[in-house]
């Protein structure tokens, strides 16, 4: 009997950091899975809500009890006994990646701005449209370089929605800050739609404090719905258009081809919405220093009374929805 290989994913998620590093590490280990791995989620303090999601995807969840993104942390990491360690974070220390580069196990880096603090790991992976390889010309011993939107690792859940083609609810708002919305920006977006009469879908995500003020929202409008985890990629595939934190979640409606509203709220993703937006599938409105939810209405009004098929058809003709299985393919090639 031929033993598997053992891949362990590090990431983190907190109401500060968010939770896009581990939404991500568990797209792709689901794909790791799926090319004969078996996958651990390395993880400080997780969010028992993770830990659930985490477990439903076959990733087995292992506890950190040392100081996160430490020389420790890489230590325990590599007694893990792995064939391929994949690290997902911009807090990572140096000192962390010291550690692994001076073992032998075989390494990854998510990133997203070079703002990794791995000098020589054996493979990036950059799934934004505006990867290059000039990003990355500083690193030592010619990693293998994944990037762009061909690898961008959305869930084994989202490439299956996407490919049923579900139709459009026309004039339905599909609304989405991601998993904490440290800016506070899910309930002011659900008021201010609520004027135009629109239908509205909501989802709070595992870490957002806003869940009661939404849930009050719903009671009080019958067209605001709040759903919950297991409706929102059907719920985002269906939408008229999607109101996102310009993270991943931009890929994911692109991926089931649902034009978008990216709302910047932080520094590093600048760079991947701007880049998105010539792309054709979103609109990005940058919400770092100053927030109007007349902005944001304007917005979708635009996007439902102008027409929305050709950032529809912008969308589906990238065809991002087998990204997470490319990467894992890469990397169990070269691990």
């Amino acid at each position: 009997m031929v033993n598997r290989k053992v891949a362990v994913l590090r990431a983190d998620a907190s109401s500060s950091i968010g939770v896009g590093h581990v939404m991500r590490s568990l797209s792709l280990g689901e794909a790791l899975i799926d090319e004969g791995f078996g996958v651990e989620l390395v993880s400080f303090e997780l969010a028992p809500s993770l830990q659930s999601l985490a477990t439903s995807c076959g990733v087995e969840v292992v506890e950190l009890s040392c100081a996160p993104r430490s020389s420790e942390d890489a230590q325990f990491v590599l007694t893990r006994n792995t064939d391929i360690v994949v690290v997902d974070g911009y807090e990572f220390s140096r000192e962390f990646f010291a550690s692994l580069e001076l073992s032998d196990t075989f390494f990854a880096v998510i990133d997203d701005n070079a703002e990794t603090n791995a000098l020589s790991p054996n493979a990036v992976i950059n799934q934004n449209p505006h990867a290059a390889a000039s990003m990355y010309a500083h690193m030592k011993g010619n990693p293998k370089l994944l990037l762009g939107l061909q690898y961008a690792m959305v869930r084994k859940e989202v490439r299956e929605v996407a490919a049923l083609h579900l139709p459009t609810r026309e004039g339905e708002v599909f609304v989405a800050m991601g998993g904490a919305d440290f800016l506070g920006l899910t309930a002011p977006i659900v008021e201010a739609i609520t004027e135009t009469g629109l239908q509205i879908r909501v989802a709070v995500g595992h870490a957002n404090t806003q869940r009661e003020h939404v849930h009050k929202l719903a009671d009080q409008h019958g067209h605001v719905t709040l759903i919950e985890q297991q409706d929102y990629v059907s719920s985002l595939a269906s939408a008229h258009v999607a109101v996102l934190a310009a993270g991943s979640s931009l890929w994911e409606a692109c991926a089931v081809g649902t034009p978008s509203i990216g709302l910047v709220v932080a520094d590093n993703q600048v760079a991947s919405a701007n880049a998105a937006a010539k792309l054709g599938f979103t609109r990005v409105i940058d919400c770092r220093k100053s927030f109007s939810v007349e902005v944001v209405k304007r917005e979708i009004e635009a996007c439902i009374l102008g027409g929305t098929s050709a950032m529809r058809g912008a969308a589906l003709s990238i065809g991002i929805a087998g990204g997470a299985s490319k990467v894992a393919s890469e990397l169990g090639a070269i691990a």
